[in-house]
């Protein structure tokens, strides 16, 4: 099991186009689980960065800022929050504060963009880390998001991508493995 840290510059970044955004931002992919059909990645806003169409797509995501905050359709998010995104949201004004860092779990296939509201049938809310259930089972996104004080010595019963918060590390926790002894607050993305 590797343990990424959230803050390097040292990865191996790629650029990525978001549809509809106005230039590009630094992508570095964590975890893919095409069986799950998720994936989850570390990305960097350049300062400025906007997308100010508006549209659709069929993945769903959760956003989970290190840095910085974002923007989407009217809902801010920050520090201490998560934006939940179910598939098909209209994703509309979407623009980063300056310094934006994020871990986005995606739940669904990705691309599929359709500019417009024509096809928007899903939600976006914005949730506070407190500890529990962050983020129930809800129809498009896989799993559910719970906020733990500390991730248990004996690991967890199911497979589990997970999201220190002050120390700003990430690592995949397989069904009943010996997690990192990494102190502190951390995201648990449940994969069942």
């Amino acid at each position: 099991m590797s343990i990424v840290d959230l803050t390097s510059d040292q990865h191996e970044w790629l650029e990525a186009s978001i549809a509809g955004a106005e230039g590009t931002v630094r992508m570095y992919p964590l975890h893919v689980d095409l069986q799950r059909g998720t994936r989850t990645v570390l990305l960097a806003f350049p300062d400025g960065w906007a997308r100010p169409a508006s549209g659709t797509q069929p993945a769903g995501e959760e956003l989970v800022p290190l840095a910085g905050g974002l923007t989407m359709s009217g809902h801010r998010v920050g520090g201490g929050e998560v934006l939940v995104v179910t598939p098909r949201a209209l994703r509309a004004a979407t623009s980063s504060e300056d310094g934006t860092r994020a871990v986005v779990f995606y739940s669904g296939s990705g691309g599929g963009w359709v500019e417009g509201d024509s096809l928007a049938a899903g939600t976006i809310d914005v949730r506070r880390l407190t500890p529990g259930t962050v983020r129930e089972e809800t129809d498009g996104l896989v799993g559910h998001l719970e906020l733990v004080h500390e991730v248990p010595e004996d690991g967890f019963d199911v497979d589990v991508e997970v999201v220190w918060l002050q120390s700003q590390q990430y690592a995949v926790i397989p069904r009943r493995g010996l997690p990192p002894q990494i102190e502190g607050e951390a995201l648990v993305r449940f994969l069942d």
